[in-house]
């Protein structure tokens, strides 16, 4: 066996290192040359007929294998309806993308192709028929939507390797790993056709790789990325059947890992981004959804690249990255059920680091901006809205508490009689929030008076739970310090959270977009904060605050509304070196002369501007008029407030 498998990886990766070169003069004959562009990352003309060696010395290396290796159950495999319907689908594929290097073609003239080819092998007998259901383990059959979910994994999978395709060797090396980890997991299976075919795919782009890493001499091109895709994604659909674990189809997705994460992150991201704040252009959703398959330069290897990355190591980390993805399909395929738990799970974790790594603005849905326009519907300043929100929260609740405290029964049973004592438990609570005027105010300006009201308001409601429960359902669940203490804490948790989450998010997204000069805030008690508090909200002022400086040591090295105290006016030269400061704002009332003069000092250096602003009562003079007693006169200057002006001044 160790003869055949050593035959099957080398003899395709001799075959197409003697046939590549011939590919190279082919391509420059007939015209098919990558020329460089605002989305490409080679500086030079390259031929990108790639595919020609990779498919040739693919196919005859099955050809010759079929002959000169009579093991018992290959040939009939290949030579079947499965195997027939492979090997046409397969060269309309290629052909496709030969015709696509050499004139460039409709996008949607190759994705009906491709749709072709996949419906040739469903026909032949590769699809997805069941998924695992993961809570009973059970397969679940798709029944009429086996055809469609197998044709979009198929053309999924073959568009995502082409988009992979940007960076010399980037395609060839993860296909590569996932044709050897198919080729593993296949085998573990006993799947020996499918195993050897993977391996022989695998020599194939191997040979390839001499020519196609940094710096390349030829391209895959279409015709190489869509047969390498479409291969694996067939490949993947025939081990995916054999596979009897509660996780057999996440195991081709593993091992496909980085094209799918890919292509998913591409879509995700260029659907979000039209939604972000400072979009002007008001699409409809259909262009917006139009706009997920609009070609782009943020592919995960650009990201890398955009970080100082060099192309060889950003190549050699994807490598390592899709040899993780497949080692974990690998270890999914060998490993029980908990095992398998934990291997998915650690891969998730990985990948969510890793995805963090790429910083991408429109995928941090929390700090992007992306929610605030939200809170500028009408409809969330209504009553009726507020009212359904807690209403929901208040269902919630209650039916999470009646979840941890009440064990006995079956689940069913147990919802089943919660029911009737949810609408008079959930009801009472949103009176109460009513009578204590928990709907007189908006989220947007939420401020300590309205947690404090929702907290009286939540502890009177809870107080009202408590009742109910004692009065009809002691049957149900049992009243207990334990029952309202989880019940006050998860609706606090969700009303004060709704209320304050407008105050959140406005405080992410100006911390993580902040634009324009850099401020110090001196003074970080009472004032400070208002101050710092007043350039956060006025994205008119277009300062970027960095932190307080206070001569209090108490408050040194603290962080004071998220933003650190850096220390006493002693440290400004350190601190001026360190930041790009452009302004100083005196917020505190009590700073002495001397320290001003130093500050002055300081400033002047480096050349900074000092502001100081002061908040001061002006009384507006009123004439009373002789007619009015002098106790209207009082009740009139009672009513007239005193305005507020704040002035900066230089």
């Amino acid at each position: 066996m160790e003869y055949q498998i050593l035959l099957a990886f080398a003899m395709p990766a001799i075959l197409v290192v003697l046939l590549t070169p011939f590919a190279i003069h082919f391509a420059a004959s007939v015209g098919a040359i990558d020329l460089p562009n605002e989305r490409k990352i080679h500086q030079h003309p390259i031929p990108r007929l790639g595919g020609i060696s990779v498919c040739i010395g693919f196919l005859l290396s099955l050809l010759v294998l079929l002959r000169v290796s009579p093991i018992k159950n290959i040939s009939s495999p290949i030579i079947s309806l499965q195997g027939i319907s492979f090997i046409a689908a397969l060269l309309l594929v290629f052909f496709v993308g030969v015709a696509d290097d050499i004139h460039s073609m409709n996008p949607g003239k190759k994705f009906a192709a491709q749709a072709l080819a996949a419906a040739i092998v469903f026909g032949g007998g590769f699809r997805i028929a069941t998924v695992t259901n993961f809570f009973t383990h059970a397969p679940l059959s798709l029944g009429l939507l086996e055809f469609p979910v197998t044709v979009l994994w198929i053309v999924g999978i073959t568009n995502a390797f082409n988009l992979i395709d940007g960076l010399d060797g980037l395609a060839s090396g993860v296909g590569i790993m996932a044709a050897l980890s198919m080729s593993a997991i296949s085998y573990f299976y006993g799947d020996i056709t499918s195993a050897l075919v993977a391996l022989a795919l695998a020599g194939a782009i191997f040979g390839f790789l001499r020519y196609n890493f940094h710096p390349a001499k030829i391209f895959l091109g279409d015709s190489g990325s869509l047969l390498i895709g479409f291969t694996l994604a067939v490949l993947s659909v025939h081990t995916s059947t054999k596979g009897s674990t509660a996780f057999a189809i996440v195991i081709p997705i593993l091992a496909l890992g980085l094209p799918i994460m890919d292509t998913l992150l591409a879509m995700l991201r260029r659907l979000l981004v039209s939604f972000l704040p400072e979009q002007k252009d008001h699409k409809n959703f259909l262009s917006k959804l139009h706009s997920m398959f609009m070609p782009d330069r943020r592919h995960i290897h650009h990201q890398l690249i955009a970080r100082g990355l060099s192309h060889r190591k950003v190549v050699l980390l994807l490598y390592l990255v899709s040899f993780i993805f497949g080692g974990g399909a690998f270890a999914v395929t060998i490993s029980n059920n908990s095992w398998a738990s934990l291997v998915l799970t650690a891969v998730a974790l990985a990948m969510l680091a890793g995805i963090r790594q790429l910083n991408y603005k429109e995928m941090a849905i929390l700090s992007n901006g992306m929610l605030l326009p939200v809170y500028e519907w009408p409809v969330t300043h209504q009553r009726v809205f507020q009212g359904f929100l807690d209403l929901a929260f208040s269902v919630i609740s209650f039916v999470l508490t009646y979840q941890l405290t009440k064990t006995e029964g079956s689940h069913i049973a147990r919802m089943m009689a919660i029911v009737p004592l949810v609408t008079i438990v959930c009801g009472s609570q949103l009176a109460v929030f009513s009578l204590c005027g928990l709907y007189k105010g908006t989220f947007r300006y939420t401020g300590i008076g309205d947690v404090l009201k929702i907290l009286k308001a939540t502890i009177l409601s809870v107080a009202a739970t408590g009742f109910v429960l004692a009065s009809i359902s002691q049957e149900l669940i049992h009243v207990s310090g334990v029952v309202l203490i989880t019940d006050f804490y998860l609706l606090t948790s969700l009303v004060v959270g709704s209320r304050l989450s407008y105050h959140v998010l406005n405080f992410l997204f100006r911390r993580r977009n902040a634009e324009g000069r850099g401020v110090l805030v001196y003074g970080a008690r009472e004032n400070g904060i208002l101050m710092l508090q007043h350039i956060l909200h006025n994205e008119n002022l277009h300062l970027h605050p960095l932190g307080f400086l206070d001569d209090d040591p108490s408050l040194e090295g603290k962080n004071v509304s998220g933003f650190p105290v850096f220390g006493g006016h002693w440290k400004l030269r350190a601190i001026l070196r360190k930041h790009n400061v452009d302004e100083i704002l005196i917020a505190s009332d009590t700073m002495k002369p001397e320290i001003l003069d130093r500050v002055k000092q300081f400033a002047e250096e480096f050349g900074i501007s000092i502001y100081r602003r002061k908040i001061f009562f002006e009384e507006i003079p009123v004439t009373h008029s002789q007619r009015y007693s002098k106790h209207r006169s009082t009740v009139l200057d009672d009513e007239l407030q005193p305005s507020v002006v704040s002035s900066h001044t230089r």
